[in-house]
């Protein structure tokens, strides 16, 4: 009986120190969470347009609703008496994958310009009031195309006030607007690798280094070597063309297996009938991407960027040798890697470049208003 209520009373002060704690946490970071709450509260805030001073300049409200359609509204009357009307909220469902076209809700523009806007594809609420009535058709548009092609659409936008851009593309100053890669042949590291528990033989270190390390940037400077080498290398071959822009990118391939390039599914086997992969190495892929004016990336082009990394410097000596022995083991032993016989998956033993320019494209969507009764189009 002293027992049980021992028990009892550890476990109340437990609950009550529990209490302190719960309470404590809550007062210090509360604010912080009503914080952090506090944009998506606005978000789901019922009312749209109850915080508005319709006096302040020129209102028009788009409206794209499953049932009463695509409309938009331009008497400011209408709009003054629909303020406490107009009611939108999203519900959380929506931010789950799989909902939908979210193009759904509703858009106010001042002055032709987009100042609020809330869209979905789930609501928990969607009224409208009156709107519907007296509002007028609206079209939407959209336009992907090249620097000079928005910009002329921008400007002969702007001369009409019956059009409302809803978003687009920042239209850089600069001309660099044509755009080539050029892939550099594989880089071979050096990797050692041990059994785990299910036999799969993970990496332990790659060009010495502890994989974890390598993976979270202590590289010893490999790639930061690698950038500045290829970078360096194209900007000295580019000569006097010099306003150009360069990235280095990269990818990474653990394993690779030989092939017989004469077949399409030629992979090559040991004699107990395994796929033979080259496990001494991981392989490194770098590629630059280049933006210029036209005439400066024409010339760009062209240029031979062949030597900008050397066989030696990619390893390419020790993994031709490995690959010798690979095949020796193989069920087709007669095949010569020197010949070109044997292939080694995704792995890349020349530069190649994009084939033509790329004239790089951005993004327009606009809303036109048509002189006309909105009609009646149902989404399903």
């Amino acid at each position: 009986m002293k027992k049980t209520m021992i028990y009892a009373i550890i476990t109340l002060i437990l609950i009550f120190a529990v209490w302190i704690i719960l309470k404590s946490l809550t007062n210090k970071f509360g604010k912080d969470i009503n914080e952090f709450y506090e944009p998506f509260r606005k978000q789901n805030s019922d009312s749209f347009l109850g915080d508005v001073d319709f006096s302040d300049g020129n209102y028009v409200l788009y409206i794209k609703h499953k049932e009463l359609g695509e409309f938009a509204v331009v008497n400011k009357e209408s709009l003054k008496a629909n303020r406490d009307s107009l009611k939108v909220k999203v519900s959380w469902a929506n931010y789950l994958p799989g909902e939908g076209n979210r193009s759904f809700g509703v858009m106010l523009f001042k002055d032709n310009k987009l100042i609020k806007r809330r869209n979905g594809g789930v609501f928990k609420i969607f009224e409208i009031g009156n709107l519907k009535q007296g509002s007028v058709s609206v079209k939407e548009h959209r336009l992907n195309a090249v620097k000079r092609d928005i910009q002329n659409r921008i400007d002969s936008l702007n001369a009409s006030k019956n059009i409302f851009i809803i978003s687009q593309s920042d239209l850089p100053k600069e001309d660099k607007e044509f755009h080539f890669r050029i892939y550099f042949p594989s880089i071979a590291v050096p990797v050692t690798r041990g059994k785990d528990d299910n036999g799969y033989q993970r990496i332990l270190t790659i060009n010495g280094i502890d994989y974890s390390e390598w993976q979270n940037g202590k590289d010893n400077g490999f790639d930061e070597k690698w950038t500045t080498q290829i970078d360096k290398c194209i900007k000295m071959k580019a000569g006097g063309i010099t306003d150009f822009d360069v990235s280095i990118l990269n990818g990474t391939l653990s394993d690779a297996y030989l092939f017989d390039v004469s077949q399409d599914w030629g992979e090559l086997h040991s004699t107990d009938h395994q796929i033979l992969y080259l496990k001494d190495f991981m392989y490194y892929h770098y590629q630059a991407y280049i933006g210029a004016n036209k005439e400066d990336a024409e010339k760009l082009l062209t240029i031979d960027y062949s030597d900008c990394i050397s066989e030696t410097d990619r390893n390419r000596p020790k993994l031709i040798a490995k690959m010798k022995d690979l095949v020796k083991q193989s069920t087709k032993p007669s095949l010569s890697v020197e010949k070109g016989e044997v292939g080694l998956s995704d792995y890349k033993d020349s530069v190649t470049k994009s084939k033509t320019l790329y004239e790089q494209k951005y993004q327009l969507n606009w809303l036109e208003i048509e002189n006309e009764p909105a009609g009646n189009t149902v989404y399903k």
